[in-house]
């Protein structure tokens, strides 16, 4: 869009970025996908936006495929170090959608890199729940 952003897009774009924070800090080796996936909707339910989680998949690890795995209840799939993962909070409002993602890498110290940072692309500092 252009010209000033929608209110509804900025705050569930807020939301978004929000969730995608605190799953992406939560992503640590021996968490499971069960874990992970309640992690979410947490975050979603805490926002006010509990009903969102069902709207599209969360995302898991990825690799050669765009999902080898999903987040999911019951999930017992494992965070290992040396992997990379997508997570996509997604919400879609009234008027219009969004969501927000990005592909991390779990380090072997438990420590996690973002590899889809874009400096030159607008930044936003987002406070998680933590």
């Amino acid at each position: 869009c252009f010209g000033e952003v929608p209110a509804e897009l900025r705050t569930i774009h807020d939301v978004c970025m929000q969730v995608d924070a605190e799953i992406n800090l939560a992503t640590v080796p021996g968490k499971s996908a069960d874990e992970l996936y309640h992690v979410i909707v947490k975050a979603y339910t805490d926002r006010g936006y509990g009903e969102q989680i069902l709207q599209h998949h969360q995302g898991g690890l990825i690799g050669y495929k765009c999902r080898h795995w999903i987040a999911q209840p019951g999930g017992q799939q494992v965070i290992k170090a040396g992997r990379a993962y997508a997570w996509n909070p997604t919400i879609a409002g009234k008027t219009i959608g969004t969501k927000s993602e990005d592909t991390i890498y779990v380090n072997n110290n438990g420590s996690m890199e973002v590899l889809t940072n874009s400096p030159d692309w607008p930044m936003v500092d987002v406070k998680t729940g933590d």
